[in-house]
């Protein structure tokens, strides 16, 4: 006789059907962004008193022996499975703050507390650098991991979370919880066993690809009677079923480290799980060979046009009068005009838009997508509709072969079906509009433990990259003999490289991390807070790292932070200049740009460009003011746009599928 059962890890793909709600239009959006400041308000209420109370509570913990402690945990957790209230929560977060006391050594402070409280209503807190978050994080994730349904600790990468999970283990264990750990290189047994723990530590990319490889392994709409039947049949059969098959058990709580970086940078481009076409390698790699070899032949602005800004290619008559004239010569495939123009101008655009060692980097003969906002490579992701293949045959590699999606979905869809979410970060109230009408995530700044110290100089303006460059390193020179630590960001791998060859120069030993390098971060991030150290980096020293510095780095004035130009969105460079000043500490910040930045001649506005340019040197910083706050905020509003139509193209793909879509 068969038995009949349902894993709990499959109810989440047996319930109802997970649907979208419609973005919001006209006076709905207003009434939206109302609700969403409203929404802040009540998630900010009476944080400071929820929190004192919550440590003087704690501190009477003290003196309950170990298994008087233990007791008093189990009674406060089955309070909490049963009540769901703030009493309930304030006098677990008060035996937590104990727990974490006496396995690390560590007293959470008031404002640690608060940004707990606040994540568990469902906020996002925007917290400094060196505050404390991943024990912060603790609280709300074993919270709701005494529920029994899992609790997922997202982060930007696989170091972080494996490093976090190490930090917290002990605690979780104090507190009757299990700890998973999910990286690249966990096989999917394994996988599918670190999901099952009560706390499980996890990079975005990893938990989100884990999700469409089980959407892949589920039918379109799985239902229990199905389920049900699917035993009987396959009773004697050696195949596992879907539910076999699947690793996660559903998706019921999230806390988000690093969240604009994940809920926002992240979301620009959907997650998509592709497979190869099957198309002919060696027809393939002659197609774009001969794509950018009539690229190279065609001049800019008399064949054809760049739109820098909008990162557009477009083909002028005579370029395409020049197209054909040139196709004569080449195989019948040539012959067809549409086909031949799109080529072309994929051609065109990875020569002229797309950047080795800032876009992108060659390792081992690889053409690897590199992340803007972080800094990190992309491992196994392809720009799609030939791109990737146009950026392989420009840079002279074997041509890889492309893919075709077989499921995808926004991230802004993946999270919005967590039952509870919540996040933080050092850089998130500039977005908070954005995660409000995304996530419904408000967003709470919580006060640091500490007065900040850094000084912030005004920014450094200088007319081209060579003379900023000679001024960065005449800085760097300063603060080495003066024996501060220095970190110097840069926008690109290329950039990073082209300082530290001019540091050589000068006789000053740095240390180099880029996504070149990133088998390093560890070790180079260790001895970045020593005295007299200098740093080149690119974005991957300004997420989830903490520099400390020695003693005497501290007398010297601390860690000097310079920025080699800015970022197109604002938090980006507050995270980088947050690396310095953590809890209190001395530090200085910087930033160094010119007219020629990536920023400037992408989003400036051009007849503002020419009046920084031609104003004498007293007026010219005020006008270069202006120019960068112009440049940050369009381009701000450009990335913004971009997700938009993300979310919205996903939304149109889900509806025209009827919600069948893997």
């Amino acid at each position: 006789m068969t038995t009949l059962s349902v894993d709990p890890r499959h109810w989440h793909w047996l319930g109802h059907p997970w649907k979208r709600d419609p973005a919001p239009k006209g006076l709905d959006a207003i009434s939206q962004r109302a609700r969403g400041w409203w929404s802040r308000r009540g998630a900010s209420r009476d944080l400071r008193s929820s929190a004192e109370s919550i440590v003087s509570e704690s501190e009477r913990s003290r003196d309950l022996g170990e298994s008087a402690l233990k007791s008093r945990i189990l009674e406060v957790r089955d309070a909490v499975v049963m009540r769901h209230d703030e009493r309930s929560r304030d006098a677990a977060f008060a035996l937590m703050r104990e727990a974490i006391r006496r396995e690390l050594g560590l007293a959470l402070h008031p404002e640690q507390m608060m940004g707990a409280v606040a994540m568990s209503r469902g906020a996002a807190c925007e917290m400094a650098t060196g505050e404390g978050k991943t024990l912060t994080a603790i609280l709300p994730a074993a919270l709701w991991g005494w529920s029994g349904h899992g609790v997922h600790v997202v982060t930007v990468n696989d170091y972080l979370a494996s490093r976090d999970a190490d930090i917290s283990r002990g605690v979780f264990a104090r507190l009757g919880l299990d700890v998973g750990v999910v990286t690249q290189s966990l096989p999917e047994s394994e996988r599918r066993e670190a999901y099952a723990r009560s706390v499980t530590y996890v990079s975005d990319k990893q938990v989100i690809f884990d999700h469409l490889r089980d959407r892949l392994k589920t039918p379109p709409a799985p239902r229990l009677v199905s389920h049900l039947l699917e035993q009987i049949d396959g009773a004697s059969s050696e195949e596992p079923s879907w539910p076999g098959r699947v690793v996660q058990r559903g998706l019921f709580a999230c806390v988000v480290d690093e969240a604009d970086s994940v809920l926002i940078d992240e979301a620009v481009t959907p997650a998509i799980i592709a497979t190869d076409t099957g198309d002919q390698r060696a027809s393939r790699a002659e197609v774009h060979h001969a794509g950018a070899a009539l690229a190279r032949s065609l001049k800019e602005g008399e064949d054809f046009i760049v739109d820098r800004r909008l990162k557009r290619v477009h083909l002028t008559p005579a370029g395409r009068e020049a197209l054909v004239r040139m196709a004569d010569s080449l195989p019948p495939f040539w012959q067809g005009p549409r086909r031949r123009e799109e080529l072309v101008v994929q051609a065109i655009t990875a020569q002229q838009l797309f950047t080795r060692d800032d876009d992108y980097v060659v390792v081992h003969g690889k053409v690897q997508i590199v992340d803007p906002s972080t800094g990190r490579i992309l491992d196994g992701r392809q720009w799609q509709l030939g791109l990737h293949q146009a950026v392989e045959a420009k840079e002279g590699v074997e041509i890889s072969e492309p893919r075709r999606a077989s499921a995808r979905t926004a991230y802004q869809q993946f999270f919005q079906r967590y039952q509870h979410l919540c996040g933080m970060s050092g850089t998130l109230w500039e977005v908070r509009h954005e995660l409000w009408s995304s996530y419904d995530l408000p967003v709470v700044r919580i006060p640091t433990h500490r007065p900040i110290a850094r000084q912030q100089t005004p920014d450094a303006f200088f007319r081209n990259e060579a003379d900023k460059f000679a001024a960065v390193a005449d800085a760097v020179e300063a603060h080495h003999a003066a024996g501060r630590p220095v970190l110097i960001g840069t926008r690109s791998v290329a950039a990073s490289e082209r300082m530290a060859a001019l540091l050589g120069e000068r006789s000053i030993s740095c240390s180099v991390l880029n996504a070149n390098r990133e088998t390093e971060e560890a070790a180079i991030i260790a001895r970045a807070g020593e005295a007299r150290a200098v740093t080149v980096a690119t974005n991957m020293a300004g997420r989830g790292t903490d520099i400390r510095i020695d003693t005497r780095a501290r007398q010297a004035g601390g860690l000097a932070v310079l920025a080699t130009e800015r970022h197109d969105e604002r938090r980006v460079d507050r995270q980088l200049f947050g690396r310095s000043g953590r809890q209190g500490d001395p530090g200085i910040a910087q930033a160094f740009v010119s007219l020629d930045d990536a920023l400037i001649v992408r989003h400036g506005l051009k007849p503002l460009v020419a009046i920084t340019a031609a104003l004498p040197a007293p007026a010219q910083r005020a006008a270069a003011r202006a120019l960068w706050r112009q440049s940050q905020w369009a381009a701000g509003v450009r990335a913004a746009t971009v997700r938009a139509e993300v979310a919205r193209s996903d939304a149109r793909l889900e509806q025209a599928l009827r919600g069948q879509s893997r």
